[in-house]
């Protein structure tokens, strides 16, 4: 049960879940979720360690960013069929648009070669 609330707890958030609808489709590091979303640092790193920490996410270093990706692989039931329906949910909704344009616009500035 545990687990569960966990899990529940990391997709009470909007942002959370606009950044794990991004992380599903290709791997993003911290620099390019900062120019996404409008966060703090600190707020942008307890995102990810709540998302992270639930099983959503596995992350590694390229050079000095962290990059982050959904974790399908490992990911336990729970999450692998939350994932799965968010996958399939929300493709067309304006904030999924938009915020998928604005990380089609971070990666052609090629912010993480800078960071």
């Amino acid at each position: 049960m545990h687990k569960l609330v966990k899990i529940s707890k990391a997709l009470s958030d909007e942002t959370r879940i606009r950044m794990l609808k991004l992380l599903l489709d290709e791997d993003i590091c911290a620099c390019e979720m900062r120019k996404i979303f409008p966060l703090s640092l600190p707020q942008l790193s307890r995102n990810l360690k709540m998302l992270m920490e639930a099983g959503f996410l596995k992350c590694w270093r390229d050079g000095k960013c962290l990059v982050y990706i959904a974790d399908r692989d490992s990911a336990d039931d729970y999450c692998r069929t939350l994932m799965d329906l968010l996958s399939a949910s929300y493709n067309n909704s304006e904030t999924v648009l938009k915020d998928r344009m604005k990380l089609k616009q971070v990666k052609a500035n090629k912010v993480r070669v800078c960071c």
